[in-house]
């Protein structure tokens, strides 16, 4: 009787067991189909379907800045904003290297360069993004260390990296059985968002927490990963256009280490034989109705700012 209820007992957690997996595949595998903002652009680059002749690369200042469909339309080039808001490059950079294992090489890249872009994060942030790659070795290794990384519970028991994301999980259940229409909330076209923002109150609470200014560190892992990036793109001949995005005047002496990254991209251009486009004293800075915070530009800015730099590019190719 032990041994016929003991077979049972095993059987039922055998069952358990892979029901569970099962349904934490399905949830992976339809959250790779989801067209919302968390996933629109990492499933296409998985998917491989951005291929694109030319990249845009950055930050928030990238991804809601520089409008491909501009890019496209002044280049006739395909181009793809692959800009990752609140990341520094080093995951920048770790995106890039995930795009290559996908899709195939880009001819030019624009990467949009900030003075806490050197720096690294402390925490993982909006890591939602993440969850259907965590397996991924090279993300994996770009936030070790990180506060918030996922460790080997959330990456092997199923379901675990999904505690407190039930909505999430059923998004995923839906949209792998092909209810995507549920859940595509994406309100980006090839990576890009303009935003159609008023003024914020960001720069005054900025003010007030940094009233005599802020220095961002210069981390050396990633100033050399950069560098490697220069590298590698002038070896395949991809090339590169570093951009420092407009921002709000009245914010630059706030940033004490400007001089030190506009004196590096300087450098860089010459080293690695690249472009170097600096819109800090651009006329777009001194009117704050282009501006929704005093480093973002709302869409009529961004839309201004794609035209002139797209221009810029052109007289260059």
């Amino acid at each position: 009787m032990i041994i016929q209820f003991l077979k049972k007992v095993f059987v039922l957690c055998f069952l358990l067991v892979i029901s569970l997996y099962a349904l934490s595949y399905m949830v992976d595998a339809g959250l790779r189909k989801s067209r919302n903002d968390y996933f629109a652009s990492w499933n296409d680059l998985y998917s491989s379907k951005i291929n694109a002749d030319l990249l845009i690369m950055g930050s928030s200042r990238a991804a809601f800045h520089i409008s491909p469909q501009i890019i496209d339309a002044t280049l006739s080039l395909n181009s793809y904003n692959l800009g990752l808001s609140a990341w520094h490059f080093d995951m920048q950079n770790a995106r890039f290297k995930m795009y290559l294992q996908h899709n195939r090489k880009p001819k030019y890249v624009i990467l949009n360069v900030d003075v806490y872009g050197f720096s690294k994060r402390a925490d993982v942030a909006d890591y939602q993004q993440f969850l259907p790659y965590i397996q991924d070795t090279v993300l994996q290794k770009t936030i070790r260390g990180h506060k918030g990384e996922f460790d080997v519970y959330q990456r092997n028991i199923p379901l675990l990296k999904y505690r407190n994301l039930q909505n999430l999980a059923f998004e995923g259940i839906f949209t792998f059985f092909d209810f995507t229409n549920l859940y595509d909330s994406t309100r980006n076209y090839k990576g890009y968002r303009g935003n159609d923002y008023a003024w914020t109150q960001d720069f005054e609470r900025f003010k007030k927490r940094f009233p005599k200014g802020a220095k961002y560190t210069f981390n050396k892992e990633v100033k050399h990963q950069f560098n490697e990036f220069l590298a590698f793109c002038q070896r395949e001949k991809i090339k590169v256009f570093l951009v420092y995005a407009p921002e709000y005047f009245e914010v630059q002496p706030y940033y004490k280490n400007k001089t030190e990254l506009i004196n590096l991209c300087i450098e860089s251009a010459k080293k690695y034989q690249c472009h170097f486009f600096d819109y800090s004293k651009d006329s777009l800075c001194y009117n704050r109705q282009y501006f929704y915070n005093s480093q973002h530009l709302n869409k009529k800015g961004a839309e201004l700012y794609s035209k002139d730099l797209a221009k810029k590019v052109k007289l260059l190719l």
